[in-house]
Formats: C-alpha cells, structure tokens, sequence
C-alpha cells in the first residue's frame, strides 16, 4: 500500500528537504503500536506521504496535529482526504504548514511521533526538550543510525552534548532498528526508532547554566578534568574539593561522565 501512494500520487522525494519515505507496510504499522495512541493527543512531525498519518487515525486519537513543511505534501494529503483515503471521524484533526522549530502548540499532554532528517535532528529535539512552552510526555523518533549512536553512547561508550542534553530531561531506549533498504529512496545508513520516556530528574539544574557549561567542556572532551576546570579559573583548592567530594579520578575525562555526575559538578559551580 505504502508504494502504492507513492506511486498513485506521483510522490518523488525532494533532497532540498533530506527526504527519504518508509515504504515498508509492516514497520509502518509497528512503530504505530510502540505507544498507546487511542484518545491520546499526538503530534506528528514530518509525516510526508502520509503512510503512518493513516496508521494513526485507525487507532484513533483524540487529536492528531500534522506539522509539515512541505506545501506539496499537503496538497497531496488533502487530496487523499477527498478521495477518502482516511476516515477522520470525530478526531481533532489539524494541518500546521510550518518550520518545526518555530511550532508552538496550546496542548499540555501529548506524544510526539516523528522522522527526522540527520541535519536538524538536534535542533528539533532541543525544541521539544527545551524550549517549548508545552512540552512532550514521550516522543517516539526515527532518526539516522549516526545520530542515535551518540545518544545511547554506542560511540566508544563516550558521552557527547547531544547524549548529554537529552538525559538532562528524558531516558531513551532503542526499540525499532529500520534498515536502510525500507526508505525510498535508501539513505547511505540504517535507522532506529528511538522512545523518549521525558522526565523532572534534574531540573534543579538550570537549563541555560547546563547547555553553556557541557558546550564549553566539549571543545576539548579529550581533556583532563582538572584541566578544564582551570580553564574556567577556578581556584586549584575548589577543583580538588570538588574531585574530592563527587569521588572522582584526577585522570578522568569530561566524555567519561555521565548525566548525574555532570549535573552534580554543574551544581557546584557559579557562572
């Protein structure tokens, strides 16, 4: 079916938007069931062709938000709408053709379910995590293998800001792995669906304090500890009180620590 509208609609992916379409029926399907959709409110970003758009609105939501970018993508949706592809029903049904970084929405308890391009995947979920005003319970996200290495730190099992920023206000867990052979066209890489579980562990820790001090640590995240922290002028007594309190190794580099130990230095540090 997936091909098929593809092909009924003269669907051609466009690479301005980094666009590759899941034409596999069963994974479609699959990442529907990963979280519960009946009479939830969900935002779905980036749905393209549709193909999962429809798989939604069978399990019937309370309300489904469309946020796409692609004008062509919703005149094709609309059309499918006409020719009745989908079965709204008495959904909440609502079309926003907007850039997702600039998407606000009035809801406070909602999913988002998206697939998300490597170049804007941190930008996005800095959105989300960050800096909306209503944020997301949980968020199911298929992104490019690349981008997931880091944030489960498969990368050598070293922390990055992008792992960093995100365990700052959620857990994430693979559950999906997508070959890359299942998009048209095949991306240079295999993907993931990753689940975002959001939660208030360390939001004692302020966020804007946190984002400036592991972007400034990561220019050099080969460096000593101890290193880095006399690059911020601490006093040499303060840094070993420091080490000393938290039971760290002098040796220990930035990259090697991870979420709770990060928010216990930044705790203890005034910028």
């Amino acid at each position: 079916m997936t091909l098929e509208i593809l092909k009924k609609y003269w669907i051609k992916a466009k690479k301005s938007l980094w666009q590759n379409f899941l034409v596999n029926e069963e994974i479609v399907t699959n990442i529907s069931k990963i979280i519960n959709i009946t009479w939830q409110n969900i935002i779905e970003v980036w749905p393209w062709y549709w193909a999962l758009t429809e798989k939604l609105i069978q399990k019937k939501p309370l309300s489904l938000s469309l946020v796409e970018l692609d004008k062509d993508m919703i005149n094709i949706l609309e059309s499918r709408i006409s020719n009745w592809d989908f079965n709204i029903g008495d959904i909440d049904f609502n079309i926003f053709n907007i850039d997702i970084l600039k998407f606000e929405t009035q809801i406070k308890d909602y999913s988002v379910i998206a697939n998300i391009p490597y170049y804007i995947t941190s930008p996005i979920l800095r959105h989300f995590l960050y800096q909306m005003k209503n944020k997301p319970k949980n968020m199911l996200i298929l992104m490019q293998k690349d981008v997931w290495d880091k944030i489960l730190w498969k990368n050598k099992n070293k922390s990055s800001v992008l792992s960093l920023f995100i365990e700052k206000k959620s857990s994430v867990k693979e559950v999906l792995f997508v070959w890359k052979e299942n998009f048209v066209p095949a991306p240079k890489i295999e993907s993931s669906v990753l689940l975002f579980q959001n939660h208030d562990l360390y939001n004692d820790i302020d966020d804007n304090k946190f984002l400036i001090l592991i972007k400034a640590w990561f220019w050099s995240p080969r460096k000593k500890l101890i290193k880095n922290f006399i690059n911020f002028w601490l006093k040499k007594d303060l840094i070993i009180n420091i080490i000393n309190e938290l039971s760290l190794k002098n040796d220990i580099r930035w990259e090697d620590l991870n979420i709770a130990t990060w928010c216990e230095l930044i705790k203890r540090i005034d910028i």
